[in-house]
């Protein structure tokens, strides 16, 4: 008896490591040809020179001017925040409030601009290699949005980073209910 309570012991703590790892599945998400509005929820995996984290990620970005998305910790709380309008930009971080834009360039060498066409599918986007990508200097980005692997990675110089979809939407909701293509 002893020696089966032994091995049940043992056994638990895979156990549960198993049961924390099946919650997110890979989804499949139909990506359209064409779209100017998303809203997604994620992970995102940054492993930059002097920045590594992964963890959860809500976005919303509408094409060509409006990107938002916050970054949270694994207890929830934003670590990161940006919103960005066509006038208007704020990122918040642990060190405090940003409202240049100019900032954020510094930090991750990408322009928002870019951030938004890319996320968008926007521009020439080369498919004759065995995983899509689009060339921007100093940088490129790789769409891996087939075979339910869903996800969109930025490669600079510094190192990587990468948002995996796990829920998204096309459309916009309006106040009254609607979506933007008038349907319920």
């Amino acid at each position: 008896m002893m020696r089966k309570s032994v091995i049940v012991l043992l056994a638990l703590p895979f156990l549960l490591l198993a049961c924390s790892h099946t919650g997110k599945q890979p989804v499949s998400i139909a990506w359209p040809d064409s779209f100017d509005y998303m809203e997604a929820l994620g992970e995102i995996d940054v492993m930059l020179k002097d920045r590594q984290y992964t963890g959860d990620i809500s976005l919303k970005v509408a094409y060509p001017h409006m990107l938002f998305f916050e970054v949270y910790s694994p207890f929830g709380t934003t670590i990161l925040s940006v919103d960005r309008s066509e006038d208007h930009f704020v990122m918040r971080t642990d060190e405090g409030l940003i409202t240049d834009e100019s900032e954020f360039y510094r930090l991750f060498n990408i322009e928002i601009d870019s951030i938004i066409e890319d996320l968008t599918l926007k521009g020439p986007i080369r498919t004759d290699r065995p995983v899509p990508c689009k060339k921007h200097p100093g940088y490129t980005v790789l769409y891996q949005l087939m075979d339910g692997k869903s996800m969109i990675c930025w490669k600079v110089e510094e190192g990587d980073f990468c948002i995996r979809f796990n829920e998204v939407s096309f459309s916009r909701e309006r106040p009254d209910g609607k979506d933007s293509s008038g349907t319920n």
